[in-house]
């Protein structure tokens, strides 16, 4: 049910086996599932039902770095439904390859594997609406075709509001911005919430889950283990750093002089990625192409400019361009940022309006980041020239001649890592089961516990996670004796 205020809970004396912090694809994922299973929820949301000025205003924060990403108060969002209301509903699994540590050094393996997340795809897959993936196909031996699924794209608070308002399971509570803990022996006894009304209230739950978006979760775990004593997060080492993006930037483009061999999809686009085996083999990281078609006058320009290098080669071009046999496409990419300590969230010395510190980014990229472009346009030029089909005009950037360009998309709001996942202490800060290191009862949801990338967009795996999550919450309440009345343990069938 929605409650006006928290006060509502304080005639009702009611302790929630979970509370859920956020209301985005991964809180709202976890409070269904366990209301589903018969758990009795506290999901509290700082922000409103709709988009205000002066509850964005506590996302703004600072940027260190080049080039700049979209600022922290534009890429996400402090609503009912968090990030959900500007998603663009892209989708595709993380692949085996991606669970495993591509490159030595860096740092990037999960402490669980694809397989542990496979029983979730198809009840995730429902939650967002998605159609069936198609399968790869080959392009050569180092490259394939994939492609991603498109959801309508599901906002999660209009899509899913209605139930927690009719819920008898689910508590909702707008207006609630959750600004510490208090830890006692290992485990979290209160959240201290911050009611719209202004007053600070003292919530109680068994189990407690922080998903409050990858630049938020590191913000308040940071400043709630500096305000209990370095209680909450006894292992810090890890915690706001190893923060990724995934790298948006045009990498040129191409002439081809025969059909493409494969289909535009219907956002106009072709998307060609590494096979898991050249990534192995050649320790790579994973990267989506991206092909589009150019615009006109394109094509004319790139023999132009083919003829300063290659006249010979130009002239027969341009023979078949005047009989339409030859286009011009737009070279794009996404790619996967190696985790690295320094990109990371740290508590600025500005304040937002409620007295907590606001959340500034340090994001940097070097000529490592620039390797897997590299890579990338090395296999398809190659396979483009196996196949006398085609050349690429780079961009100056990608051959290291310039700068990373700052005018470009440059990052896709996909806000990764700084509280990640590790069988370590030292080196992440939640476990297999996203259990923050050394507290028995508080976890992190949400892209924040990715300890590496991939090439794919971050939302299907953070409702694959949300739902793994729900299952361990239920099975461990059950497990410890803390549940009573109705229990469906199975959140796999959650829709």
């Amino acid at each position: 049910m929605l409650l006006d205020s928290l006060g509502a809970l304080d005639a009702r004396s009611r302790r929630h086996d979970v509370c859920v912090i956020g209301t985005g694809p991964a809180g709202a994922t976890i409070a269904r599932a366990l209301g589903e299973a018969g758990l009795s929820v506290l999901l509290l949301e700082a922000g409103e039902e709709s988009w205000n000025e002066a509850s964005q205003a506590v996302y703004e924060g600072d940027f260190y770095g080049s080039p700049a990403l979209l600022p922290l108060s534009v890429s996400r969002l402090r609503q009912f439904g968090g990030a959900s209301n500007h998603w663009g509903g892209w989708c595709r699994p993380l692949e085996a390859v991606d669970f495993e540590n591509k490159i030595g050094g860096l740092d990037g393996a999960w402490p669980i594997g694809r397989g542990d997340l496979e029983p979730w795809l198809a009840p995730a897959m429902r939650i967002l609406q998605l159609p069936e993936f198609a399968p790869d196909v080959a392009f050569g031996d180092s490259l394939r075709h994939v492609t991603f699924a498109y959801s309508p794209p599901v906002n999660f608070a209009s899509l899913y509001g209605d139930d927690f308002r009719r819920s008898k399971r689910v508590d909702l509570a707008l207006g609630s911005y959750v600004t510490g803990f208090d830890v006692a022996a290992g485990r979290v006894v209160h959240a201290r919430v911050r009611d719209r009304d202004g007053a600070e209230r003292l919530v109680a739950a068994r189990r407690f889950v922080v998903c409050t978006g990858g630049v938020e979760n590191s913000r308040l775990l940071l400043w709630a283990n500096q305000q209990s004593g370095g209680k909450l997060v006894p292992e810090p080492a890890a915690l706001g750093r190893y923060w990724m993006e995934h790298p948006h930037f045009t990498l040129g483009h191409i002439l081809l002089e025969s059909d493409f061999p494969f289909e535009f999809d219907s956002n106009g686009t072709v998307f060609i990625a590494p096979t898991p085996a050249v990534i192995r083999d050649r320790g790579i990281l994973g990267f989506g192409l991206r092909i589009h078609p150019a615009k006109e006058g394109v094509a004319r320009k790139l023999i132009t400019e083919l003829a300063c290098v290659a006249p010979g080669l130009s002239e027969k071009v341009f023979q078949r361009f005047n009989k339409r046999l030859v286009c011009g496409l737009l070279l794009r990419a996404s790619w996967e940022q190696p985790p690295r300590a320094y990109n990371r969230i740290v508590l600025s010395d500005r304040m937002d309006a409620f007295g907590i510190p606001r959340a500034d980014l340090h994001w940097y990229l070097d000529d490592f980041d620039r390797r897997t472009p590299q890579a990338a346009v090395e296999l398809l030029g190659a396979e483009l020239a196996a196949r006398g089909i085609g050349r690429i005009r780079l961009d100056r950037w990608v051959e290291g001649l310039e700068d990373f360009p700052p005018d470009d998309e440059i990052g896709g709001n996909h806000h990764m890592g700084g509280t990640r996942m590790s069988s370590d202490p030292r080196h992440g800060v939640v476990d297999s089961d996203c259990r923050v290191h050394g507290i028995g009862n508080l976890y992190v949801g949400g892209s924040s516990v990715f300890p590496s990338a991939g090439f794919s967009n971050p939302t299907l795996t953070i409702v694959q996670l949300a739902l793994r999550l729900s299952d361990h919450l239920v099975r461990s309440l059950a497990r410890d004796g803390e549940l009573h009345g109705s229990l469906r343990v199975d959140t796999r069938g959650a829709a």
